[in-house]
């Protein structure tokens, strides 16, 4: 330990560090994709070997990048902070902690042979050129249950009545079942959006290494006996989030999704966390968008950032039409979906 003694920005794998959760829970802004929880999900998952650069004074740990490599040697390898997380800050105090950190990074990732490093959502790269946009909505939770109904759009209430009144009932799991019922809502909406599920390995991994250790949870709407909605929310520290939701859209109109968001935050907020986040949203799903505002959340726009090693220089933002693509996979079984899911994604990341 003497360059860390000394300071200096060390390469780690936080799951030879059985401190390691309360070392990054110290930081306010730290989540569940800094545990060494989902490092292992990645692991288990995709095989991915976590090299989180963390700069130590002492025993305490000042600074923490998590990073993967990602994609395959026909596309090229890239470090990625971190992948399957909506948004994965440095855990910095100021702006020269994370310079250290970005060399590091830059570094590491030339002697690997990687063709560049990905951030999402680095506040301290904001005036950089941006390879992706998106919005991100936070909500502040309180024990004040009557406050946060308050900050609420009517609409958004007058939906979560009426969920109520339809008989739709909220249930919470922390079990295996809870997590596969998820996934067969997540599957089939996928396939309605025009882009592969994940493999259900990732799901069980969840399960295993993050919901059964106490850092998550299933939250299930049921309806006439059947499961219409779900969400996956993960917490880690003070600050929790809405990781995945799927839905059933023949029962769209009994509004379960804003009763099953609703008695998600209010659950969050009793445990005590202090801020639930809705993960990001495209700027062009005005949808979702509009779904979001209803909350009572600050709404603010993240970028993703690639710093491209060959050229030393952030990427701008590329426009890709998907579309044509998405039309073609919303016409394919969920089977086939799964299948290309399980191909894809751990080279995607």
């Amino acid at each position: 330990m003497s360059n860390s003694a000394a300071g200096e920005v060390v390469v780690v794998n936080p799951l030879s560090m059985p401190q390691w959760n309360p070392l990054v829970a110290a930081f306010p802004e730290a989540t569940v994709f800094h545990s060494a929880n989902w490092a292992r999900v990645l692991v288990e998952s995709y095989g991915f070997t976590p090299s989180y650069l963390a700069l130590f004074q002492g025993e305490a740990l000042k600074g923490c990048l998590p990073l993967v490599a990602t994609g395959s040697p026909l596309t090229g390898r890239r470090g990625v902070s971190l992948s399957f997380a909506d948004s994965c800050c440095a855990l910095a105090p100021s702006r020269s902690d994370f310079q250290r950190l970005f060399k590091a990074a830059v570094a590491y990732g030339r002697e690997k042979g990687w063709k560049g490093v990905e951030f999402r959502a680095e506040p301290f790269l904001k005036g950089e050129a941006a390879s992706e946009k998106y919005m991100q909505h936070l909500i502040e939770l309180s024990p004040d249950e009557g406050a946060m109904h308050r900050r609420l759009r009517e609409s958004t209430a007058r939906n979560i009545r009426k969920a109520v009144r339809e008989g739709v009932e909220v249930e919470f799991s922390e079990s295996l079942q809870g997590v596969m019922e998820y996934y067969r809502l997540h599957c089939l909406t996928r396939k309605r959006h025009g882009v592969p599920p994940q493999p259900s390995r990732f799901f069980r991994k969840i399960h295993e290494e993050v919901i059964a250790r106490g850092l998550g949870f299933t939250a299930l709407a049921r309806y006439r006996g059947g499961t219409v909605a779900g969400i996956i929310c993960l917490g880690f520290g003070r600050n929790a989030m809405y990781k995945y939701g799927a839905s059933d859209e023949t029962f769209q109109q009994v509004r379960a999704n804003n009763l099953l968001l609703w008695e998600t935050i209010k659950r969050c907020a009793h445990d005590g966390y202090t801020s639930f986040s809705l993960g990001r949203t495209d700027l062009d799903n005005e949808g979702l968008l509009v779904f979001k505002n209803g909350w009572g959340a600050e709404a603010e726009p993240i970028s993703y950032y690639r710093y491209d090693l060959r050229h030393d220089l952030f990427c701008s933002e590329e426009k890709r039409d998907l579309g044509c693509m998405k039309k073609m996979l919303r016409r394919m079984p969920v089977a086939i979906l799964r299948g290309i899911g399980t191909l894809l994604y751990k080279y995607a990341g």
